[in-house]
């Protein structure tokens, strides 16, 4: 949760058991043409800036009347320390998918596809 404290300082808010927290340090970055003060009390969305150390206010949350929970925050932030990239992550698919518990359930799949494609090819030649 986003609030303008004095000075138009940007305070932001998550929960930890319940109770707003304000984490201290941390910086959101807005478009220009949003005024901070004109979101102040609203649930904000916002996407990691790693080059500028910052978050990023991508969209006002007006489906949600609670900030995050701390911890769904700490895990956001653990998920990003790790950048785990596309091809990290594809490469893992496949490492996983070649194991012999999922080899044999892809090799029957793969051959009940080739089944089925035989049988429509049967079908549309008869």
């Amino acid at each position: 949760m986003l609030q303008t404290g004095s000075e138009n300082r940007q305070l932001i808010f998550l929960y930890e058991r319940g109770k707003k927290k304000l984490m201290d340090g941390t910086r959101v970055v807005f478009a220009d043409d949003v005024d901070p003060s004109s979101i102040s009390g609203k649930i904000v969305e916002c996407s990691w800036n790693k080059q500028e150390d910052c978050w990023f206010c991508m969209r006002i949350r007006a489906d949600k009347s609670t900030p995050n929970d701390i911890n769904t925050y700490r895990k956001v932030m653990r998920s990003i320390t790790d950048n785990i990239t596309e091809d990290k992550l594809l490469g893992e698919m496949s490492e996983i998918s070649s194991l012999p518990m999922y080899a044999d359930r892809k090799a029957h799949a793969d051959r009940k596809a080739h089944a089925e494609k035989m049988a429509h090819q049967h079908r549309r030649r008869g």
